[in-house]
């Protein structure tokens, strides 16, 4: 699966709140409450990004059709100077921003922040979601504009890290033209970045050329998807702001990297549009997953184990997830050699345009969920064309679910015991990740085991003495029987009635607790912690229903999770919030 370690997540990237909304002119449906993160593995399991359209070959990476360098755009017969149109097409966007601390998720705060975004067809602004974040208020202040409107988050897809918000007054920017996107840029290509950067509260631009286009992680969740680098300066508040080339949009500013000077990235059209193309039916679907891994060719053994010619070019597979589109149609050992009909070479890469390559999986993400990729491979020496539908999500085939916002993360309180499901938000919080729990992050789930179970932390207490060391324990038996999942641990504790509950981690690692004291001393040491509840409100019974009260305390917050990710080292986003703590490597420009 896709999770690499991401090198640094810099500073806290704000949240996103989605609220249902009637989306119009670019034929958006009704609202849509989007909280979608696939991600899945990239040259791993994991959920891949698709393009716009429903052309996947014909949109994987689209030429542009401008000249590489861009036009001065000089004033018109009418005396009229582009550059103002763009201008008053861009947005400074204001955030509060609720986040919970990850392994204590009884804790939360408040955080203020800023980032741009651009006007599209739809009176609908465009922005990074690591803008939008875990956002409950936000407001939009349009360019040369002291006022500032209410808005909402109408869209958001997160292994994206793109979001569509609306003033809540939906006619507020109705008479300002909406900025028509371009082309995926070639190399060299001028381009120009807006955005409202630290540093002041008016409009910066910036301007650079496309050093180069390839696959990256995400800063925001890991998700590897086409990026475009750009040598102009993208810095804290420009996240989300139009990268501008030849009068269009060309890509959103997402990006930078503290350890180089002006090396900035942005999400290019084929991303944008195929979000747009997504939402069109009322919800974000996110990036399917075609359900095998490959390898490299380039070994001369290899290629001669498998009986390849010179002129024969393509890489092995050596995976296959169960129930995903590849099982009972791929078998390892095949040899892929071409993807929609673009031939794959023995690094897995493919020639988009003359003398430059993109990873394969990159036709993958061009496919929305529902559309069909053709794969030519050799089985046997024989060569023959097989046809896989992109059936759901890609972070569906993840047993380690991806970063999660807009909610409160999962957890259970008993005997000062902290569990909760394993997902990317627990592994990025940790200081180091096990290996064990490394390994975890290529699996599928399975009938046996559809989530994993973490005992993050454990509250010193006298009835739990001798395991206050024992954080980051991973739970997979209770008295004997393999846990299914993070509910399935807690609706068992909840309903035992033994006198001994025993949990079992690794190589029979065990943990009894005295169930009946447990729950006598509940209440003391969640108040010497100063908890008020022992559960997160997912887990909480709805209003007038009964609740086993063997635990029961003052519910505590909400969290469902999402998709996975997986990263290496990649450099932070570009645009919101305030100066943080520490700034890593690379970090969102927010």
């Amino acid at each position: 699966m896709r999770h690499a370690i991401i090198i640094s997540t810099a500073l806290a990237c704000l949240g996103v709140s989605t609220s249902p909304q009637l989306l119009a002119e670019i034929g958006l449906p009704p609202a849509v409450h989007a909280t979608t993160q696939p991600a899945t593995p990239a040259g791993e399991p994991p959920a891949q990004p698709n393009a716009p359209a429903t052309n996947p070959a014909a949109n994987a990476v689209p030429a542009p059709a401008t000249t590489t360098a861009l036009q001065p755009m000089d004033v018109t017969q009418d005396g009229n100077d582009p550059r103002e149109k763009i201008k008053n097409a861009v947005v400074k966007i204001h955030v509060v921003q609720h986040v919970h601390n990850t392994l204590s998720p009884w804790n939360s705060d408040s955080r203020q922040g800023s980032g741009s975004g651009l006007l599209i067809e739809g009176n609908l602004i465009l922005t990074n979601a690591h803008v939008i974040a875990n956002a409950t208020f936000l407001e939009v202040q349009r360019h040369g504009e002291t006022k500032r409107y209410e808005a909402e988050v109408i869209y958001v897809s997160h292994e994206s890290d793109l979001a569509l918000v609306r003033p809540k007054a939906v006619d507020t920017y109705k008479d300002i033209p909406a900025l028509e996107l371009g082309d995926l840029p070639k190399m060299q290509q001028q381009v120009e970045v807006y955005g409202f950067p630290i540093g002041g509260n008016t409009l910066s631009v910036t301007r650079g050329v496309v050093s180069r286009i390839e696959k990256q992680n995400y800063v925001h969740t890991g998700e590897n998807l086409i990026a475009v680098q750009v040598d102009a300066a993208i810095n804290f508040g420009n996240s989300g702001g139009p990268v501008i080339s030849d009068g269009k949009v060309v890509g959103v500013a997402m990006q930078s990297n503290f350890l180089t000077e002006n090396i900035g990235y942005m999400i290019p059209i084929p991303i944008i549009r195929h979000v747009l193309n997504d939402v069109k039916d009322g919800k974000v679907d996110g990036y399917g997953f075609h359900g095998f891994l490959t390898q490299s060719l380039e070994n001369p053994s290899m290629r001669r184990r498998y009986g390849l010619q010179d002129q024969q070019t393509g890489i092995l597979v050596h995976k296959i997830y169960k129930k995903s589109p590849a099982d009972g149609k791929i078998q390892i050992g095949d040899i892929v050699t071409e993807i929609d009909g673009h031939k794959l070479e023995n690094n897995g890469t493919v020639e988009f345009r003359p003398g430059e390559f993109i990873d394969h999986t990159h036709y993958i993400d061009m496919h929305q969920i529902g559309e069909n990729i053709t794969f030519k491979i050799i089985r046997q020496g024989k060569t023959q064309d097989v046809s896989l539908l992109l059936d759901k999500p890609g972070r569906e085939y993840l047993l380690v679910k991806p970063n999660q916002y807009d909610k409160q993360p999962s957890y259970f309180i008993f005997g000062g015991f902290v569990f909760m499901p394993l997902n990317q938000d627990v592994i990025d919080a940790m200081e180091a990740t096990p290996a064990r729990i490394g390994a975890l992050t290529y699996e599928a789930p399975s009938e046996q085991r559809q989530e994993a179970v973490i005992m993050a932390q454990v509250l010193p207490a006298d009835i739990n003495k001798d395991h206050h060391q024992d954080a980051r324990l991973l739970i997979e038996k209770m008295d004997d029987v393999e846990i299914h999942s993070f509910r399935d641990l807690f609706e068992r504790i909840q309903a035992s009635t033994a006198d001994f509950i025993t949990l079992e981690g690794a190589d029979d690692y065990q943990i009894v607790i005295d169930r009946k004291e447990a729950l006598a001393r509940q209440p003391d040491i969640l108040k010497q912690y100063g908890i008020s509840a022992d559960r997160s409100k997912d887990l909480q019974a709805p209003a007038g229903s009964t609740v086993n009260t063997t635990t029961a305390v003052t519910p505590a917050a909400v969290t469902p999770p999402p998709a996975a990710a997986t990263p290496t080292p990649v450099i932070p986003p570009a645009a919101v919030t305030p100066a943080p703590a520490t700034v890593p490597s690379t970090a969102p420009a927010h």
